[in-house]
């Protein structure tokens, strides 16, 4: 039977800090005649922003190179990954990049257990960037996908004893022309870090030592979003 071949683009990006970017005015700038059918600002989601798999703008023409450019020069945007699938309508299509790290989940001491080999059991898990895509071409030729997105990554917290993650995912349904981009996210993440400063030698007296040593706490909030867009490309013959 005949299926549609559909790529799917992606600039999976976050902005950090109150962050005011605004996608759709950038652009507007980068290109004279750029068709946003429809744009957002971060500073005016408000609670939008807790909504998982919300969609924040639907946009024409080829916009990722745009969006690539706007979101490098914003002091307060990175963008962490750009991944690309090419699959069949019906055919689900997957891309990972990452590392794989151990985690703890258990350990026996000799003194606990009364044992003479102490032990430790270990878990690995992948974290990094994974783009899951399941898009459907419709008779019309609209573009229907399902999408699931995970963008975790190690923290440098010093609050956690071992080492802790920080995990943003978007799993949601959008249908869009070919061609078109559609903006998802608004995805908050909030990690408390906790610095210590010190003089050395004079912070390791007894007494006074304390007044060599200090201690501070921030916070860091940063949202995630994704900008896909799927193309359908000139069918071809495949066999089921």
């Amino acid at each position: 039977m005949t299926r549609a071949q559909v790529l799917i683009r992606a600039i999976i990006f976050e902005t950090t800090d109150g962050d005011t970017f605004d996608l759709g005015v950038a652009f507007g700038r980068a290109r004279n005649g750029s068709n946003p059918a429809g744009g957002f600002n971060t500073s005016s989601l408000g609670n939008a922003l807790s909504v998982p798999g919300a969609s924040f703008g639907i946009f024409d023409g080829d916009t990722l190179a745009l969006a690539v450019n706007a979101i490098r020069r914003d002091s307060n945007a990175r963008v962490l990954s750009t991944p690309q699938i090419l699959t069949l309508s019906g055919q689900r299509g997957t891309i990972s990049v990452g590392q794989n790290v151990p985690f703890i989940t258990g350990r026996i001491t000799g003194e606990a257990a009364n044992i003479e080999n102490p032990f430790q059991t270990i878990e690995r898990k992948d974290i990094g960037i994974t783009l899951n895509v399941f898009p459907v071409v419709t008779p019309s030729g609209l573009v229907v996908m399902d999408v699931n997105t995970a963008a975790d990554s190690l923290t440098d917290s010093l609050l956690a004893s071992d080492i802790i993650t920080n995990q943003r995912s978007i799993a949601t349904t959008v249908q869009i022309q070919s061609g078109q981009s559609v903006l998802l996210g608004g995805l908050v993440s909030e990690e408390n870090r906790r610095q210590e400063n010190s003089v050395p030698v004079l912070s390791d007296i007894p007494v006074i030592g304390g007044l060599f040593r200090s201690t501070s706490t921030s916070s860091h909030t940063s949202n995630l979003y994704v900008l896909l867009q799927a193309t359908v490309l000139p069918t071809q013959e495949v066999t089921s």
